[in-house]
């Protein structure tokens, strides 16, 4: 049996291993928020096992191949880190079959006999891996070996708690730092009632399925009916040729003057500033496997009202009660009608503040971080 080695401080250490920015994206995001989160109670331990170049990686089965013998390269170091037999909070678990089998190849041989080790799921489609053929009996082997499992909802949790045994299955939501203090939040509001246009921000990676061409038509709709809108699109391309494609559009749409497209933001002090000038977010996304998207989360610390694709994910993440407005999936139409319904000053106020009270009390920093503290505690 592996005795853990204390920490030289005092402080219980944590392994926090998973994807670290660059790139940034919503995942390497939540896995430093958690490792900095952590640091105020325990030792913690980053190692990061991101693939700097991913975004060169071939497709399909080539790419694939690529991950898999990066991570086979990080093994002896991974497997030196854990040596001292402490708590490892495993934060790029996969649901995908090849990421499956590199995290069984890569990752779990790193393990210590009786190391305490929690999955943190970042996938709105984890329950995959108990049901697709090639993964079905290992990953039911997988969850013997894991202590905890981390789901983001309880949705998420409903989809698995078959497989997971309740007593290993719990639910710890992401967390954002505070966008908007709350003399930025009275500014906002001011902002607000004095304006007679809607800025609208969506934030995410600019691909078809996260919904920003959706968007960008229900902009178009709404302009003809009246609404005055100033629409900010900020996130990554997947090649080069889809930023030309979508600014096609916009010109298509006769949106060149409504519509500002931002590109990929690595300073998260102008996404701060996005958040905090922006009247409405909105991320119609398409994608089902959607977990916690923390742009949405963003956006309701700064009180912005969110209008969100209709599934029962995101509904988890907000409801209609606490900020959103929820649209059917790929309906432009549905989306412009929440502009429009937004364009209301009372409506939007009651939205703004129902946004950021729901953040106060589920996911900011305070909230989260002891719901961390006594897991780690009881492992």
């Amino acid at each position: 049996m592996t005795q853990a080695v204390p920490s030289p401080d005092g402080l219980r250490t944590v392994h926090v291993i998973g994807r670290y920015p660059p790139p940034i994206d919503g995942q390497s995001l939540a896995t430093l928020s958690l490792a900095r989160l952590l640091e105020q109670d325990h030792d913690v331990k980053q190692f990061n096992m991101t693939l700097t170049n991913r975004a060169l990686l071939s497709s399909g089965h080539s790419g694939a191949r690529q991950t898999i013998q990066h991570y086979l390269k990080l093994k002896s170091k991974l497997k030196s880190r854990l040596r001292d037999g402490n708590p490892v909070l495993w934060a790029n678990i996969s649901s995908q079959p090849s990421g499956h089998w590199r995290d069984l190849m890569a990752v779990v041989p790193c393990l210590q006999p009786n190391q305490p080790v929690v999955a943190v799921v970042h996938w709105g489609n984890f329950s995959r891996i108990f049901t697709h053929w090639s993964m079905a009996a290992s990953a039911r082997k997988l969850v013997r070996r894991l202590d905890r499992v981390v789901v983001l909802s309880r949705e998420l949790a409903n989809q698995i708690e078959a497989y997971v045994p309740a007593h290993k299955l719990c639910v710890i939501p992401n967390y954002v730092p505070q966008i908007a203090s709350e003399d930025e939040f009275r500014i906002k509001n001011e902002n607000h009632a004095a304006s007679s246009t809607i800025r609208v921000l969506f934030l995410s990676h600019m691909i078809k399925e996260k919904g920003c061409y959706d968007l960008l038509q229900a902009i178009g709709i709404a302009t003809k009916q009246g609404l005055s809108l100033e629409a900010h699109f900020a996130g990554r391309w997947n090649v080069e040729s889809d930023e030309g494609r979508f600014r096609s559009e916009i010109e298509r749409l006769g949106l060149r003057d409504t519509v500002v497209v931002h590109g990929p933001i690595s300073d998260r002090r102008a996404v701060a500033e996005l958040h905090q000038t922006a009247d409405v977010f909105a991320l119609p996304t398409l994608l089902a496997h959607e977990a916690q998207p923390l742009a949405i989360m963003e956006a309701l610390s700064a009180g912005t009202p969110v209008i969100v694709t209709k599934l029962p994910v995101l509904e988890a993440l907000v409801n209609e009660e606490q900020g959103a407005s929820l649209v059917p999936p790929r309906d432009p139409e549905a989306i412009a009608n929440a502009l429009v319904s937004l364009s209301n000053k009372k409506m939007w106020q009651k939205k703004s503040c129902a946004a950021r009270k729901h953040y106060k009390a589920e996911y900011s920093p305070e909230t989260v971080r002891q719901a961390w503290v006594d897991l780690i505690k009881n492992l």
